[in-house]
């Protein structure tokens, strides 16, 4: 898994509840779209939903669970039982195949640099980092050739140093509560590889408990510490 792609996808993961209740239709700037939803974000508990993260050749599936305001747990059905966890104070990746476990530390010192990316603020940073513009108009097109499914997409592109030059976010409005959601997200890294995650079968407020995030590796895989960064020094 390539890790400049990692964090990203974690502030992504993070980013899938942000609802907000429909408005009646009327003509509104992709800014102010945007904003909308970035400011509900907050009002969601927790959820839980279907995912597919496809990168490059190699697709990816799975269980999504989230909790505000600094829990995260992705449980892969493809790679079998990888796992991918942050309990509030420690992320863990855990690759069965090669059988070694990654494992990140946050300190208070950076737990306030954390907090922007896994808080209401991760949608903040997108637009102070990120140009917003609708790609093809406000008005709802295919999800892709040949779905039925509408979604407004945005085109989300850099104006700033970051891991992507741009991003696709698309955004249906669900037929029962008239709530916005993010369904699916479209990244390109400054490399050219692009990283696509796919969100389904949402489930906001489910009273999902803090024991869902405490997850210990298998006693035989290699624990690898602070592989994003040193915190021995704070």
């Amino acid at each position: 898994m390539n890790r400049k792609a990692l964090l990203p996808i974690i502030l992504t993961c993070l980013l899938l509840p942000a609802l907000a209740l429909a408005q009646t239709a009327k003509l509104e700037s992709a800014d102010q779209y945007f904003a909308d939803v970035a400011a509900s974000y907050a009002k969601v508990k927790d959820y839980e939903a279907s995912f597919t993260w496809t990168q490059g050749k190699t697709i990816s599936t799975g269980k999504i669970s989230y909790k505000s305001p600094l829990y995260l747990r992705l449980d892969f059905a493809n790679p079998a039982r990888q796992v991918l966890n942050f309990d509030g104070e420690k992320l863990t990746f855990y690759s069965p195949a090669n059988q070694i476990v990654l494992e990140q530390k946050y300190k208070k010192k950076t737990s306030g640099q954390l907090e922007a990316l896994v808080s209401s603020q991760g949608l903040t940073l997108w637009q102070r980092n990120f140009s917003i513009a609708y790609l093809t108009g406000a008005a709802p097109v295919p999800l892709e050739e040949g779905s039925r499914e509408m979604v407004v997409k945005l085109l989300l592109v850099s104006r700033a140093a970051t891991n992507y030059s741009q991003m696709i976010v698309s955004v249906a409005v669900d037929p029962t509560s008239k709530e916005y959601r993010i369904r699916r997200v479209e990244g390109t890294l400054t490399s050219g590889e692009k990283v696509v995650m796919d969100f389904m079968n949402i489930r906001t407020n489910q009273g999902v408990p803090d024991s869902r995030f405490a997850y210990d590796a298998p006693a035989d895989a290699n624990i690898n510490p602070d592989w994003l960064f040193d915190t021995s020094g704070q």
